[in-house]
């Protein structure tokens, strides 16, 4: 016995060493590949906010001249208009809110689950910080304004002599395209446990409009409002790009409760958007899936599954994902090329043969 524990012994300690090094290795690739994808985020959402600033997308010049004319059509909406007005800008709660969300993730996981949850996230914010994706989710902004202007202003991207289900008999509900976008609002409990929409800040005005009759001022409850079906951006495309995890959590814990309740939730609008953009968001997602079988199969189901990866399928990998990156500057603003995403090379030529044309959101 004494033989034999003198023999086992005297590796205990190299084992453990072995050990302790190749799952911190894991580890350390994990975050080494979390840190690659923030990164290449984070340049994205530079070029984005350029493109912002120099008013480069076609919808952020919509929306400035439909600002510009609700005020003179409508003075008492001078108010959410400027709100509206800045909301495409890189001062907006849309461009701010991405950002945001970008510094939470966590890039340092330790285990399986938090590099999943971190790379996810990333997905979701890269997505929307394409341009054309960006673009698309304006139409909210003019769209509300097209229809606080009573008529004057056209609607962009909705369907000629549609039956928008935001229109309850001859009453506008007030902000009818951005009810369940977090940006603007969020669902809250009132004292009979229904989930009540409520507005932040200056969109707070749409719950006070009154208008001589024609907007409807009935409180918007989650159940009766998301069993019609109605033209919104976001509820159709954005809740993957423009809802954090929490929020898409919290709205498949709402549906299902709609369910047990009687009430179906109205399934999305295929067509709104530009063509662009619906085919960007399909990208992404066919991409995000690929990625998200490759990850499975390289960690397996535990941490230690990394050290067993193919270096040469990684390193080409990674290359797919970061090359191609350029900057440059203006007298103005920094300026950086949107490089591919950390999708590869699917999403760069998406991205390289849209680049030439402004029209990513027409009527």
């Amino acid at each position: 016995m004494l033989f034999r524990d003198s023999i086992i012994k005297p590796w205990l300690p190299l084992f453990l060493v072995i050990t302790v090094l190749l799952l911190g290795g894991c580890k350390n690739e994990q975050a080494e590949q979390i840190q690659k994808e923030y990164a290449q985020v984070e340049l994205n959402l530079v070029n984005l906010e350029s493109q912002l600033y120099n008013k480069q997308l076609t919808n952020v010049k919509i929306v400035d001249i439909y600002a510009k004319q609700l005020t003179q059509l409508k003075p008492q909406f001078r108010s959410v208009a400027e709100a509206m007005k800045k909301d495409a800008s890189e001062k907006g709660s849309l461009y701010q809110g991405l950002l945001k969300r970008l510094h939470k993730v966590n890039r340092q996981p330790e285990n399986k689950q938090q590099f999943q949850s971190a790379h996810q996230s990333l997905v979701s914010i890269d997505m929307a910080a394409d341009p054309v994706v960006f673009n698309d989710a304006l139409l909210d902004l003019i769209n509300t304004m097209a229809e606080l202007s009573g008529g004057q202003l056209d609607k962009v991207s909705i369907p000629q002599g549609s039956q928008a289900a935001n229109v309850r008999g001859e009453q506008i509900t007030p902000g009818s395209y951005l009810v369940g976008n977090p940006s603007y609002g969020e669902y809250r409990r009132d004292s009979s446990g229904g989930s009540l929409w409520q507005w932040y800040g200056q969109y707070a005005f749409f719950s006070r409009l009154t208008g001589g009759g024609m907007f409807n001022r009935s409180p918007i409850y989650y159940d009766s409002w998301n069993s019609r079906p109605r033209y919104s951006y976001y509820n159709d495309y954005g809740r993957n790009s423009y809802g954090s995890q929490y929020d898409r959590k919290q709205t498949t814990q709402r549906n299902s409760t709609m369910r047990s309740k009687g009430y179906e939730p109205a399934k999305p609008k295929k067509q709104y958007g530009s063509v662009k953009g619906r085919q960007r968001v399909s990208t992404y997602s066919k991409q995000q899936s690929a990625q998200a079988n490759h990850f499975s199969k390289k960690y397996g189901s535990n941490n230690a599954g990394g050290r067993h990866a193919d270096k040469t399928t990684t390193a080409k990998r990674s290359s797919s994902y970061f090359s191609g990156n350029k900057t440059s500057t203006s007298s103005s603003k920094p300026v950086a090329k949107r490089s591919s995403s950390f999708f590869g090379s699917s999403a760069r030529n998406s991205s390289r043969s849209s680049s030439g044309s402004r029209s990513f959101g027409g009527k």
